[in-house]
């Protein structure tokens, strides 16, 4: 039997984690078209679960990029008849709106940034254009279905971003007298970069494992600094392994936006599967859930500076945490990744 065909449009290579676990998802059901942007398809985790993967080379920032992923993306939208269209974050729902009004009736959003938190500008206006376009909505927790206008909450899904459950080896590689830190995912000084880089000039039993993709060129300073091992882009899987071995991952977000305020990192969930701890600031919200259930370190203020008070917390502190078995079983991948599937089949 035929599999119904499903448009997957992102500007990613098809290595983002998230991207990652619902490509996999839906491979299940549907024959998936990708139409991405990247430098190469070499970290196209998920090329070999698409019936066509096909990225436009470059940074999405680049104007003649973007143009001719314009044109790939019309190309297949209108080559093809789909069954659904699955489209990744508000941004691209706009500069597509024109050519997707007219099959809006097949059209899932699926917010993972939002621009409308990002802005802080007062575009109701817009965000309600764009909100009535899909029949489905995606958002990543009821936090942030909360911020979702309340006319619009009846189709909106929350598919929360927790990992795969975790079955590889959680032993810890560092030494009593050392201490590791995980940091993994969008790396910027917006996420925690000069932290890391005081605490490494503070105390030299700190060290860092670094894992994702680099935004800012402090950042990349940071990579080359001895104590830091930098692997590139890897798998969740790998990923989670990285962190497993490590006494801590970093989950910091400048509360410069509403968006970054109210994050949903996945980072937290590995942290639970993994049973490795993070280190958050208390301005982001989640932070209030890591606190109650004690598996990480929240720090007063991501502007803190007392980095060798710090360093040292973190140190006492490292084989402190304990993580049950009642919050590994409870969020997982596999039991919220139905909800995917149903926002495309409604």
């Amino acid at each position: 039997m035929t599999k119904p065909r499903l448009l997957y449009l992102s500007i990613n290579d098809g290595s983002d984690t998230r991207i990652n676990k619902e490509i996999r998802t839906l491979a299940r059901d549907f024959d998936i078209d990708y139409v991405g942007i990247g430098q190469s398809d070499g970290r196209a985790f998920v090329k070999e679960y698409c019936r066509s993967f096909k990225i436009v080379r470059g940074g999405h920032k680049n104007p003649l990029v973007f143009l001719k992923y314009g044109f790939r993306v019309l190309k297949t939208y209108y080559f093809r008849r789909f069954d659904s269209i699955h489209i990744i974050n508000e941004n691209l729902l706009l500069i597509f709106l024109p050519f997707l009004f007219w099959r809006r009736h097949k059209l899932v959003l699926d917010v993972f940034d939002s621009i409308f938190l990002r802005s802080g500008k007062r575009l109701g206006w817009l965000r309600d254009l764009c909100y009535q376009l899909p029949k489905r909505i995606i958002v990543t927790d009821d936090n942030r279905k909360s911020l979702v206008p309340i006319q619009f909450h009846a189709k909106t899904v929350v598919v929360e971003n927790f990992p795969y459950r975790f079955a590889g080896d959680t032993t810890k590689t560092s030494q009593p007298d050392e201490l590791t830190v995980f940091y993994n995912g969008s790396m910027s000084r917006s996420r925690g970069t000069d932290l890391l880089q005081q605490l490494l000039e503070t105390d030299r039993r700190v060290s860092v494992k670094m894992a994702g993709w680099i935004y800012d060129q402090p950042t990349r300073q940071l990579a080359q600094h001895p104590r830091v091992d930098f692997l590139g882009v890897v798998t969740q899987q790998d990923s989670m392994q990285l962190a497993a071995h490590c006494d801590y991952i970093l989950s910091l977000y400048e509360p410069v936006n509403e968006n970054n305020i109210n994050a949903s990192p996945n980072k937290i969930y590995d942290a639970i599967q993994v049973g490795t701890p993070v280190i958050i600031n208390r301005e982001v919200k989640i932070a209030a859930f890591v606190a109650e259930n004690q598996i990480g370190y929240v720090l007063d203020g991501f502007y803190q500076q007392d980095y060798s008070r710090i360093a040292t917390d973190l140190m006492a502190k490292k084989d402190t945490y304990r993580f049950s078995e009642y919050l590994r079983n409870q969020f997982t991948w596999e039991a919220v990744e139905f909800k995917l599937t149903q926002a495309h089949q409604a």
